[in-house]
């Protein structure tokens, strides 16, 4: 910035002059900042609100169109502590489920071997004792394609081999503190199981670690465990039952059939069984529909408070020169009141309310017969309320828990009816909400509001903003040469008066 020696001759304050002149000019970029920021403030609201109707989209409305989020069904366990069980819209009726077996996991506890001292950083051959050059070899699941292979050399160490089987697909482990190998099986039941052996029999071969080779045939014996020289084994096994006298097997503990899921948890004894019982989930229909008018009148709510907010006509945009005289609050509430004034009489957002409104009116044609959401006790109340919903018998509602629950007793007594009505009317609400989120010329897709449109014109803005920058630098500099002109003339002038003067004796 260059250094100015201003006023020299003429005793002006040429830089508070030239301050005054600028600051006039310098309001009308300030004022394209102001707008450029109340802008960027609506967008983030209009963010914020699209994330709310987006969720009720996507975790709403996305199941609610389809007819089997009507059709739920429940199962309930005679003993919790051998099975749970869930159940989908296939299942129905009365199950009697006999537990042989559970799935389990191939492991094995190696034995101590604290007398060499191991850890992780021991050598094999020279501290566990392991012969040289050997190899050791893992398969998993039977399956030859999964052989992997390890050489033991001097410079092996316990964690080198660790993260050998690790590597290949098992979980291994060495507590120093013991003086323990521990290998198993990731995952549970007989193709899951592994094979773990060595080239060398003796004790220089895995038995120097306090492990033993493990053929196919330990690795899927129908043994619960055994021991071993020390050696704790348990082999990888299937679990088995019999539901309404059906053989099944899985290798984990979660059995799936005819719509029927298991989470098995412990055996039955020999003769009994454990009984499930499937029934409609009315409860849990009822559950979702009514956290749908929830999510939905929060919504139509916050939309109806932004549109009918008040009017922030009399707080402008606050300058710099503003803000250093107010407190850090002050400016906190005075920001706030413009921000939530920004979706004031918003176009947008009033068409939303209007397509919430009329959406849920739909009218749906069973048998012959018409029906809408109303027809089931679902509507909206006063005028005043402006289309938020009441469920009739809704405990939680002041104004109409005392009204006979028409939605509690369909979903009892017709839940097929109840599925056909309220999937058409949500798929129609869905399918609207598609709609108005197409990618357009001045909006992306996904989104609710001009996202585009107003993108552009917050860039125009950044426009705008530079060009009176520039315009701004270049007029104060004329300015600044304008009475750089006048200083030297005046000072040209008082060089002449004093010369005049001492030509005539005057000095």
């Amino acid at each position: 910035m260059p250094i100015r020696l201003s006023g020299m001759a003429s005793g002006l304050d040429t830089d508070a002059i030239i301050k005054e002149l600028m600051s006039a000019q310098s309001l009308k970029k300030t004022n394209v900042e102001g707008n450029k920021k109340k802008l960027e403030w609506k967008k983030e609201k209009w963010e914020e609100m699209n994330t709310k109707l987006y969720a009720l989209y996507t975790e709403k409305l996305s199941s609610l169109k389809l007819q089997g989020s009507y059709l739920t069904h429940k199962a309930a366990s005679s003993d919790e502590s051998k099975l749970s069980a869930s159940a989908e819209a296939t299942a129905n009726g009365t199950y009697t489920v006999e537990v042989k077996s559970l799935a389990s996991a191939q492991y094995m506890t190696g034995r101590q071997v604290k007398d060499k001292n191991l850890t992780k950083s021991s050598k094999l051959v020279e501290d566990a004792k392991m012969g040289n050059g050997q190899t050791i070899s893992v398969t998993r699941g039977g399956d030859s394609e999964s052989l992997k292979t390890f050489e033991v050399t001097a410079e092996s160490t316990v964690e080198d081999l660790l993260d050998f089987l690790k590597g290949a697909g098992l979980n291994a482990s060495f507590s120093a503190e013991d003086g323990r190998f521990y290998v198993g099986a990731r995952t549970s039941g007989e193709e899951n199981s592994f094979t773990l052996q060595s080239n060398y029999s003796g004790a220089d071969g895995l038995a120097a670690l306090g492990l033993m080779d493990i053929d196919d045939t330990l690795a899927k014996n129908d043994q619960v465990g055994s021991t071993v020289d020390d050696i704790a084994l348990v082999a990888g096994k299937n679990a088995e039952v019999y539901i309404n006298g059906a053989y099944m097997t899985s290798s984990n503990n979660n059995i799936r059939a005819n719509g029927l899921a298991l989470d098995l948890k412990g055996t039955t004894a020999p003769g009994q069984t454990v009984t499930v019982t499937v029934t409609n989930d009315s409860e849990g229909v009822y559950n979702k529909i009514k956290d749908f008018v929830k999510s939905y009148n929060e919504l139509m709510n916050e939309m109806y408070d932004k549109y009918n907010a008040a009017s922030a006509r009399d707080y402008q945009m606050l300058t710099d020169d503003d803000k250093e005289a107010m407190s850090d609050k002050q400016i906190e509430l005075w920001e706030d009141k413009i921000k939530d004034s920004l979706l004031r009489r918003d176009d947008t957002l009033n068409a939303l309310m209007t397509t919430f409104r009329s959406a849920l009116q739909k009218t749906v044609e069973v048998d012959g017969k018409k029906y809408s959401l109303s027809s089931f006790g679902v509507g909206t109340g006063v005028y005043t309320e402006h289309g938020i919903l009441h469920i009739d018998g809704d405990e939680e509602d002041g104004m109409y828990g005392s009204k006979t629950d028409k939605l509690k007793s369909a979903i009892d007594q017709d839940p097929e009816l109840v599925a056909k009505v309220f999937s058409d009317v949500m798929s129609d609400f869905y399918k609207t909400l598609s709609d108005k989120m197409s990618a357009s010329s001045i909006s992306s897709a996904l989104t609710f509001y001009n996202d585009k449109q107003i993108q552009n014109q917050i860039t125009d803005y950044d426009k705008t903003i530079k060009t009176w920058e520039t315009r701004l630098t270049d007029m104060e500099e004329k300015y600044y040469k304008q009475f750089s002109a006048m200083e030297k003339a005046m000072a040209n002038l008082q060089s002449q008066q004093n010369q005049l003067a001492g030509l005539l004796g005057m000095a």
